[in-house]
């Protein structure tokens, strides 16, 4: 690789290779993502201690400790989306990122079917994909749904939990169980968005992209060679694999 090709600031060196970094994500998506990720997490665990008795059953001060947490997260996720997640949303870069989530392209088509291919042992060229590809695309659609989902019904479960002078005991007996039930097939999803950032090795690298806001050029070369194309910023290799 030409070494003048590459940007001198973002330039740094791994087990003697030349390796660049290229800026996957401004502040304000990775501000977004975290608000939104960690509040969920955290509902998510105390929510399930519901299927756990004994830690359901651990009190405080004649209060059930996981279920006020959970509450009290619920509120406080409401709150960070009004004052923090909405205002940064009218950010250039991070109502960008959110169009590109919410794009579907051709090349999203091709994605799924090379990976559909290789799991059935089938030979399949990769193809060039952009910023996001279509597993990524589909994980923020189902986890904002279950999110969006998750607060309408937490939103009256919490105000029940308050007080049971606004909502009629039959309604909460009805919402509840859809509460719980978005919540367990939120799980699934929830892991395996965990799996890939924190374990797989080939996807690994983006979790570096949300906490840092850089990439690797080199990965972003063999998994989003369309997005470094878009931006002029693709090296010899990109699009190759």
């Amino acid at each position: 690789m030409d070494r003048q090709s590459l940007s001198a600031a973002s330039d740094t060196v791994v087990n003697g290779d030349e390796a660049a970094d290229v800026e996957r994500f401004a502040w304000p998506t990775r501000v977004v993502h975290w608000t939104l990720a960690v509040p969920f997490l955290l509902l998510l665990l105390t929510g399930l201690t519901n299927f756990w008795p004994r830690l359901k059953a651990v009190q405080v001060a004649d209060v059930r400790l996981f279920a006020w947490l959970h509450v009290v997260l619920g509120f406080g996720t409401l709150a960070a989306i009004a004052v923090v997640i909405l205002p940064l949303l009218l950010r250039r870069s991070a109502r960008a990122d959110l169009f590109e989530l919410l794009d579907a392209r051709r090349s999203d088509y091709l994605w799924a079917r090379h990976h559909a291919l290789r799991l059935v042992g089938m030979a399949s060229s990769s193809p060039s994909v952009g910023k996001f590809n279509a597993g990524q695309k589909v994980n923020t659609i189902i986890s904002g749904l279950a999110t969006v989902a998750l607060m309408g019904t937490g939103i009256i479960l919490g105000i029940n939990y308050v007080t049971k002078d606004v909502f009629s005991v039959i309604f909460v007996e009805r919402i509840f169980p859809w509460h719980t039930l978005i919540a367990l097939l939120a799980t699934p999803v929830v892991l395996g968005h965990l799996y890939l950032a924190l374990i797989h090795p080939g996807s690994r690298e983006s979790l570096r992209g949300i906490t840092r806001g850089v990439v690797r050029r080199d990965w972003a070369q063999r998994h989003h060679g369309g997005w470094l194309r878009r931006r002029g910023d693709a090296g010899p290799q990109s699009g190759s694999r």
